[in-house]
């Protein structure tokens, strides 16, 4: 596999964001708007495009630099969006510590990947076919008290050769890349990566943090996706800077701040509010 291939933007010039939803309704049905739907099909596009050398079974990783930027959902809306071509497609929740698949897709969660990993139960006992979708999907399961080690198993990885007989797109769901390891340990098994942001939410370091840690295991980017975008802010801002402030938000571990306590991206946001308190207040310059 080439993993130095050009980095592309996922979305087109005319559909190139993916509207803010109801924050109850995200998953995209006859309901969801016309460009939201289009810019989704765009997505699938470019993938297709830019994954069209690759050959067998493409893994696809949907991932985040941090929590609460829409990667489950948006994992869910590609996995359903790639299944309407007739593909054999399979939604994989590996995100063993606080997984949201099921909850979105409103099926069991009493078995799923980390029975199969553990042996527990067979892999054909714990994929749910979802009629409404026409796609598999393997949820969590039980909440191990080794998701590292599980992910990191030989047995993840024959779970994955048993998939390249069965598949043709695995979408993965994993945690965030800066807040746990998982996403960069299944990254050496995926064809490629896609970073989710979110406007007014993601912060510029800690996506420059996902992209080197993911770098640094030899991951493939193949692109980003913005959730909650306004138009507004995309064409036309970047001479005032407008867009490098609304970037500027505090950054929350949300469900995982269990885990982040004992992680290095702790010890990463304690050192930038230090090192932020101790910076004086910038004084906005006129537009010239």
């Amino acid at each position: 596999m080439n993993k130095n291939k050009k980095r592309v933007n996922l979305s087109s010039d005319t559909s190139n964001v993916i509207e803010k939803q109801n924050s109850i309704n995200r998953i995209i049905n006859e309901s969801t708007p016309f460009d939201v739907i289009e810019a989704y099909k765009a997505t699938r596009t470019n993938i297709m495009f830019s994954l069209n050398s690759e050959k067998g079974c493409k893994k696809i990783i949907i991932s985040s630099a941090t929590s609460g930027e829409g990667k489950s959902t948006t994992c869910i809306n590609i996995a359903k969006t790639f299944a309407e071509t007739g593909a054999k497609v399979l939604l994989m929740d590996a995100d063993l510590r606080a997984p949201r698949v099921h909850k979105y897709l409103k099926i069991p969660n009493e078995k799923g990947l980390s029975n199969v990993l553990a042996g527990f139960d067979a892999l054909d006992d714990c994929i749910i076919r979802n009629p409404d979708f026409n796609f598999d999907c393997l949820t969590s399961g039980a909440l191990p008290p080794n998701p590292v080690e599980l992910i990191s198993s030989k047995a993840m990885q024959e779970l994955f050769e048993e998939f390249d007989k069965r598949y043709d797109y695995i979408f993965i769901d994993t945690p965030p890349v800066t807040i746990v390891t998982e996403a960069v340990l299944l990254s050496k098994y995926a064809t490629g990566v896609i970073i989710v942001t979110r406007q007014k939410y993601t912060m510029f370091k800690l996506v420059d943090r996902a992209i080197n840690s993911l770098k640094f295991a030899d991951a493939r980017i193949i692109g980003f996706i913005l959730n909650d975008a306004d138009d507004r802010y995309i064409y036309g801002s970047y001479k005032s800077g407008r867009t490098r402030r609304l970037s500027r938000s505090r950054y929350r571990y949300g469900r995982y701040g269990y885990y982040a306590e004992n992680s290095d991206s702790r010890k990463y946001a304690s050192a930038h509010a230090a090192t932020k308190k101790q910076e004086p207040k910038e004084t906005e310059k006129p537009n010239n």
